[in-house]
């Protein structure tokens, strides 16, 4: 698996990659998530990348980032790896004691390429991205 990037939950897309891009981010075109209530923003930095995951109206709607921003407040949250097989890498993650948290499933923000996210009691949660 390699490392495709990190997610962060921010409250207001905007203002987050306007921050980001200060620090020299370049950032692509922002996806509306239309099934998940959210804007994706990539950015990238020396071929370091992160997403920027924000809930469209901070009064709540039921988006992956809800607990999160409710908890913590704006913060990375979850690492992206890619890999081949998505089935064949989740079986083997749950085995070592990884939990499925969001089923697999097409992504708008990855070209309908499919992502699974998992949770570790020690290690927090990840993606998977099926190359």
């Amino acid at each position: 698996m390699k490392i495709d990037h990190i997610g962060y939950a921010v409250k207001n897309i905007d203002k987050a990659r306007k921050s980001m891009e200060a620090l020299g981010y370049v950032f692509e075109k922002t996806v509306d998530d239309i099934d998940r209530n959210i804007f994706i923003a990539f950015g990238e930095i020396d071929g370091y990348r992160v997403e920027l995951v924000a809930p469209k109206n901070l009064s709540g709607g039921g988006t992956p980032v809800d607990g999160v921003l409710g908890k913590i407040g704006p913060t990375p949250y979850h690492i992206c790896y890619r890999c081949h097989d998505l089935d064949a890498t989740c079986r083997e993650l749950v085995s070592q004691g990884y939990v499925i948290c969001d089923e697999k499933h097409s992504a708008v923000a990855f070209d309908d390429r499919s992502v699974c996210f998992l949770i570790h009691p020690f290690m927090g949660m990840i993606e998977l991205l099926e190359e």
